[in-house]
């Protein structure tokens, strides 16, 4: 067999003679798993003003116990979906003699379902309802029999929506993490079981989802019934036009804190521009005009005084 094939060898699997791989080698590796309910979910709403209209949610409610609606949805969404993806693929045959052939040519989404626990002031079936309806209300009376429906613009409805996922350790400033235990039977001193190591490892960073564009398509029946009681559960599945994901990452994109200059329109740092030159002017003037002895110190006092004679 040649040795440049790619067929994986024994050392490749297993490790060379002198080099054997252990379960100890492993424990690194398969040591820290990612558990499904660490995460969060962020409705980044931007368009609710219009959709959500007339609610008393909109302007903050005793209904969210002091915080916004969009934030007790995230915290009530028990449920959660990490997307996948498919292409959608064209077959190419005859292109090479005797060889079939498949390309993509669309990307395709699946739709992101979440599952809420229902709260007793029913803030989540509100909003969601409310979202459903203003996508396609009710014009003319509601009861009429010749009402209608007509759908608004989709630029007025479609809202964002992210998915953080993170660990325990995500939010430790940085961690002491004990390791794989060492044998070392040279050195009587340590027990059998050897020494332990200890590595200074950095919190593991967070992991963030973003969907474009989403807007709900379904709202599952919620079923009530006498008998054993159990927390209402409400289910959306939403429909968007694309994701995209940030990976391995602290903290959002930081915007650079500016200056209060920076933060003048052209005509005010202009203005204030000359106004610095000016009094840069006077302060030279000032200066040069000191008696013999030289310039000892600017006097505020006489300073403003001689700028108050100066704008005469």
């Amino acid at each position: 067999m040649s040795s440049n094939n790619l067929f994986p060898r024994k050392s490749d699997l297993f490790g060379g003679p002198g080099n054997r791989k252990s379960m100890r080698d492993l424990t690194p590796l398969i040591g820290r798993p990612s558990l499904d309910t660490l995460y969060q979910v962020s409705f980044s709403f931007g368009n609710f003003e219009k959709w959500l209209g007339e609610s008393d949610l909109v302007a903050g409610s005793s209904r969210t116990q002091g915080t916004t609606f969009m934030n007790k949805m995230a915290i009530m969404c028990t449920e959660a979906e990490i997307p996948g993806t498919a292409f959608q693929t064209s077959l190419a045959v005859g292109h090479h003699q005797g060889i079939q052939e498949e390309f993509p040519n669309l990307r395709s989404f699946p739709p992101l379902n979440l599952t809420f626990y229902v709260d007793a002031d029913h803030v989540v079936i509100e909003v969601l309802e409310t979202w459903m309806t203003y996508i396609n209300p009710i014009t003319n009376n509601k009861r009429n029999l010749n009402a209608y429906g007509r759908f608004n613009y989709p630029e007025d409805y479609k809202e964002i929506i992210h998915i953080t996922k993170f660990e325990r350790d995500s939010f430790l400033e940085g961690n002491t993490t004990r390791t794989n235990r060492q044998r070392d039977f040279d050195d009587p001193d340590n027990n059998v079981f050897g020494t332990n190591i200890f590595v200074e490892e950095t919190p593991t960073k967070l992991l963030s989802y973003e969907f474009v564009n989403c807007w709900p398509t379904n709202m599952t029946s919620m079923r009530v019934a006498y008998g054993q009681s159990n927390v209402l559960r409400c289910s959306v599945q939403l429909a968007y036009d694309r994701y995209f994901t940030n990976y391995n990452y602290d903290q959002t994109n930081n915007a650079v804190e500016e200056s209060f200059f920076d933060q003048l329109s052209n005509k005010e740092q202009k203005a204030l521009y000359d106004l610095n030159r000016k009094e840069n002017s006077y302060l030279h003037q000032y200066i040069a005009n000191m008696p013999e002895g030289g310039y000892t110190g600017l006097n505020k006092e006489d300073f403003s005084e001689y700028l108050s004679e100066e704008n005469k």
